[in-house]
């Protein structure tokens, strides 16, 4: 009686909120003015309004529904950990920090200056009311303002949030794994992810990407476990961590439309509570997450969330067969080359068909958000960044893992093993795919990209005269970031505008494959009258830094 109570206080508390406060409050508690002149953040006030009013009815009604009574007493499908293997898995965690902490503070990229200039300097109340696109993304940008306003303005304070998830997601790996295999595969799949490429390097990477792989694991735990059980606190926590992930970027949508493609199978079978998972599960999910972006939801659906794409028929970045190298060549950077990248595949392959048999829920949490983010960011024209899918990556390693485990098996028997000898030879199997992930690590630590280099090479070579030009979307981190304040150009006209210089003329452009289709005309000119001084090449695949310097005939 004394829960039905608090819901209903909630229920009231929440509606009261909703209906007495003013558009005109709501937005000097965010914002600090009195009279915005923004009829989209006036209107996202409304709807968070009409929000809280949303959910605090929902809680009443929560409040009167039938009290629900467990159908049995046994807890979570979990593989039992021996003290051995849990002394193993907390030692990968305190190496997972290690290796996330070192070099923290190393070449800041593109993406994490867009969010350092347009969003750092914003209060938490304006960050969580703006969207002026997709860069924001929203609960790890407060987390980034609180962690730069406890621990000061620096690089590393502004990845410090990705940190924390990227070994959350570790954590969480091992306690999503033990729902689906045994718990060496589980232990297995921590060290991979530990020593990952690019875990390592979206750890260190001031985005929301390794919260949004945290929130997609930790729900898929609960998700099993309330689809096995019915419970509604658990359908209650998985609606919880959904809404946060996509608080984090509407991905997250991807994998709660896996969610309930897996719910609605299991419920034509006839599963027992299963309208626990829509009242107490996808319900609120809907709700909460509504909730979440009330405020900025006119901006969202206004085009902002497309913006920081850059989608066309002209851009490479678009095009299928351009993503599916990006996921080749990040492949060999993971597995330190092809060939074992060539392996790590078809051991996939067989982890994959293997789940799809026995464990179908795992294989469709990883292929149906792929397929169908893929299929709907192409149909689109989006760009087709392979790190838009980072979310599946856990789901990814345990396949791999599996995958590794069954083919050591098979090999030890077929060279005729004694005993457990085949299980052992299918760990050694999977050791050897962590072994051998460790050779990448050589590269991780680089810089992300190098703009900090380019300016110092510039700087030391310039002589009396010269001028420093960037290109196209080249002047945001020189000028906007690194405060220069160098002339920018998108067109040879542009560039012609500028007038003889009166010594050389040194232009600048970063990720080529962008400047190839958006500046071909500057490109073309580079190639005839221009000398290459340097390119600057990092860690984030095609974002080399391109020094160029006119050379004295042109320039004559």
């Amino acid at each position: 009686m004394n829960t039905v109570y608090l819901k209903v206080a909630a229920g009231l508390v929440l509606i009261l909120l909703g209906v007495l406060a003013s558009s005109e409050q709501l937005i000097w508690i965010l914002q600090g003015i009195e009279a915005p002149d923004d009829r989209p953040l006036v209107l996202g006030t409304l709807l968070f309004k009409g929000g809280l009013v949303g959910i605090g009815t929902y809680v009443l009604l929560l409040a009167f529904m039938p009290r629900y009574t467990p159908p049995r007493a046994d807890g979570p499908e979990l593989a039992v950990a021996s003290p051995a293997q849990t002394a193993i898995f907390a030692g990968l965690i305190l190496v997972s920090i290690a290796m996330r902490l070192y070099r923290l503070d190393v070449g800041i990229w593109y993406d994490e200056m867009l969010t350092y200039v347009r969003y750092m300097p914003l209060s938490v109340g304006q960050i969580i009311s703006t969207y002026d696109d997709a860069n924001n993304h929203v609960l790890f940008t407060v987390l980034a303002r609180l962690s730069l306003s406890a621990f000061g303005d620096s690089v590393w304070a502004l990845r410090l949030p990705a940190v924390g998830f990227g070994v959350a997601s570790i954590a969480a790996l091992y306690y999503f794994g033990r729902r689906v295999t045994n718990t060496r595969e589980s232990l297995l799949a921590v060290a991979l992810m530990t020593v990952s490429y690019h875990h390592i390097w979206f750890s260190q990477n001031a985005r929301g990407y390794t919260a949004l792989l945290f929130f997609t694991i930790l729900s898929s735990a609960w998700f099993m476990d309330a689809v096995r059980h019915g419970n509604p606190r658990k359908w209650l926590l998985y609606s919880a961590a959904v809404a946060l992930g996509a608080f984090t970027h509407l991905t997250m949508g991807l994998v709660v439309f896996a969610h309930f493609a897996i719910w609605a199978a299991a419920a034509i079978r006839g599963m027992p509570y299963r309208w626990n998972g829509l009242f107490f599960g996808f319900i609120p999910v809907g709700l909460l997450t509504f909730l979440a972006y009330a405020l900025v939801l006119p901006n969202v659906v206004g085009g902002a969330l497309l913006n920081s794409g850059l989608q066309g028929p002209d851009s490479e970045w678009t095009n299928p067969l351009w993503a599916l190298m990006e996921v080749v060549n990040g492949l060999q950077v993971g597995f330190a080359g092809g060939g074992v990248a060539v392996v790590a595949v078809a051991i996939f392959a067989i982890g994959l068909g293997d789940f799809l048999r026995k464990r179908t829920a795992l294989a469709a949490l990883f292929l149906i958000p792929t397929l169908v983010g893929f299929g709907a960011m192409t149909s689109i024209g989006y760009t087709l960044f392979p790190r838009f899918f980072f979310f599946a990556m856990g789901f990814g390693i345990l396949i791999v893992i599996h995958g590794a485990a069954l083919t050591g098996q098979v090999i030890g028997r077929l060279v005729r093993l004694p005993g457990r000898g085949p299980q052992w030879a299918g760990a050694l199997l999977c050791a050897g795919i962590v072994a051998v992930s460790l050779l990448s690590l050589r590269h991780v630590y680089a810089p992300k990209q190098s703009f900090a280099a380019a300016i110092k090479l510039i700087e030391q070579q310039q002589l009396p005269g010269d001028r420093i030009v960037t290109v196209g979307i080249a002047e945001f981190p020189f000028n906007s970031y690194y405060g220069k304040d160098w002339a920018n150009v998108t067109t040879t006209a542009e560039l012609d505008s500028l007038g003889p210089a009166e010594g050389r003329t040194w232009l600048v452009y970063t990720m080529p494959v962008q400047a190839e289709g958006a500046y071909p005309d500057i490109l073309a000119r580079i190639d005839r009258n221009y000398r290459v001084v340097e390119r600057f090449y990092g860690s984030l695949n095609g974002g080399a830094v391109i020094v160029c310097v006119e050379e004295a005939a042109a320039a004559s």
